[in-house]
């Protein structure tokens, strides 16, 4: 679009296009309606100025005959730096020609909100692709750049007036940064509009679809990475060979929508603390020794490890995260700084083990203790974490009253992570992945690891009591 281009350093406003300057409409508009309409020609005209860049990106690199030369870019990297950019650029092209004719037909670019929604709703799943690839694609840039038959030729199209001084990377990265600015234009032209205006509505619906979006953006791209990193740690964490029930990381810990079923949560070293029962081995008078421990705390599993070399560790015991206890403080020696009690319910070889562990500071042991800990809930509401969440069956089909509530066929199993006073229920059904309220009545508890781990919480608490009870009798006179 010709009107659009960038005079100088400054982009084009509304109100220095010629069309705007040949009509009689620039004189009617009020102060506010100029702020509105110069919002929503940014919209087109940013717009324009990325597609422009899209397409300098798919002339100068990805159909360049140097990237299609297999010796300088393998087509499995081709393929993972640039498949999913060419559908982003052709949502581009079809939103663009959508508001090239919006302008032609009424230059106040009236329900431009509406048409930036019906193309997000109908094609912005490219989008949401780009994002779950893009760290793979930084990381194939990253590698490609040490071969040098790529860095030659990189080197020489990076150069290229074309680019304005712009790396490939520069290029790559530009459609999460689209993504993530549509949003705050919209907002801009919300900002200039009454509730009682016409398009109000439309804009507060166009902007919600698009954060909406953006959320899914960056869930994909949060997915990825840690896929990823639990195949980085399947490779660095070594599980004896002889132990039965050692954990899966890697490729396993992901379904086919790489979406994770596990991720890493916190790791971080921590130092257990461990009496000497004879008091002739003492070593400068310590009745303790110090072990060096990695704690890797996943979402649904907690792993100990020693470390091996820079990037590699032997797991010396594991437990369901559900299966943990944790307690600030307790049962630590004097000498023992930001230390807290961790205690296995039941642990790889299925027995309960207490670990005194002592933290490097305070900040760390604050963290760990809210990582370990299981959620609180406000007053009369219950609130579970996804890996320690009671299952329930239905025992009545259940038509939902609101758009926020769960449908339920008899024999569904839901996953429940809350529950209020009132005795409704917000969960998962486990066959679709679908989530709302629904009312607690309809349902009956089944077992699963939750019950289980609850029984073992306590069992764990009422021996603990007996003992400090009995600890307690002991030393009355």
């Amino acid at each position: 679009m010709a009107l659009v281009a960038p005079r100088g350093p400054a982009r084009t406003l509304w109100c220095e296009v010629p069309e705007v300057l040949n009509s009689a409409v620039l004189s009617s508009l009020a102060p506010a309606q100029k702020r509105l309409q110069e919002a929503k020609f940014e919209v087109l005209t940013s717009e324009a100025s990325y597609l422009n860049s899209l397409n300098v990106l798919e002339a100068h690199f990805i159909s360049h005959p140097a990237f299609r030369d297999p010796h300088v870019l393998p087509p499995h990297d081709w393929d993972t730096l640039f498949s999913t950019i060419l559908p982003v650029r052709k949502c581009s092209q079809l939103l663009m020609m959508d508001l090239e004719k919006c302008w032609q037909e009424n230059i106040l670019l009236q329900d431009i909100c509406d048409i930036v929604r019906r193309h997000a709703e109908a094609r912005f799943h490219a989008y949401v692709k780009y994002c779950e690839n893009q760290v793979l694609m930084v990381r194939a840039l990253q590698r490609l750049r040490d071969r040098p038959a790529f860095a030659n030729a990189l080197k020489r199209l990076e150069s290229h007036p074309a680019c304005q001084s712009l790396s490939l990377h520069s290029f790559l990265m530009l459609p999460m940064q689209r993504v993530t600015r549509l949003p705050l234009l919209l907002d801009a032209v919300l900002r200039n509009l009454q509730p009682a205006d016409r398009e109000y509505d439309g804009c507060m619906h166009a902007l919600a679809t698009l954060n909406d979006f953006v959320s899914q953006c960056n869930e994909g791209a949060r997915n990825t990475e840690r896929v990823e990193e639990m195949f980085r740690l399947a490779a660095a964490i070594e599980f004896p060979s002889h132990a039965r029930t050692a954990p899966l990381l890697g490729p396993a810990c992901s379904r086919r929508d790489r979406k994770p079923i596990r991720w890493l949560v916190r790791s971080g070293e921590m130092t257990q603390l461990i009496w000497k029962a004879d008091e002739l081995k003492l070593t400068f008078g310590k009745k303790f020794h110090k072990v060096p421990l990695h704690l890797f705390l996943f979402n649904d599993l907690l792993v100990v490890t020693k470390k091996k070399g820079e990037e590699s560790y032997l797991a010396v015991d594991w437990c369901a995260r559900s299966l943990l206890e944790v307690c600030e403080g307790a049962a630590a020696p004097p000498a023992a700084k930001h230390a807290l009690l961790l205690t296995l319910l039941e642990n790889r070889d299925a027995r309960t083990v207490e670990m005194v562990m002592s933290c490097p500071s305070e900040t760390d042991l604050s963290r760990w203790s809210e990582a370990l800990a299981p959620l609180q809930g406000g007053a009369g509401e219950a609130v579970y974490a996804g890996w320690d969440c009671p299952q329930v069956a239905a025992l009545y089909a259940y038509a939902p009253a609101q758009p926020d509530e769960l449908p339920l066929a008899e024999g569904d199993v839901v996953n429940v992570t809350r529950k209020t006073s009132e005795g409704w229920y917000y969960g998962e059904r486990t066959r679709d992945g679908e989530a709302g309220w629904f009312p607690g009545s309809y349902t009956v508890e089944i077992a699963s690891a939750h019950v289980r781990a609850r029984n073992l919480r306590q069992r764990y608490r009422l021996l603990a009591l007996s003992g400090t009870y009995l600890g307690h009798r002991k030393r009355a006179p």
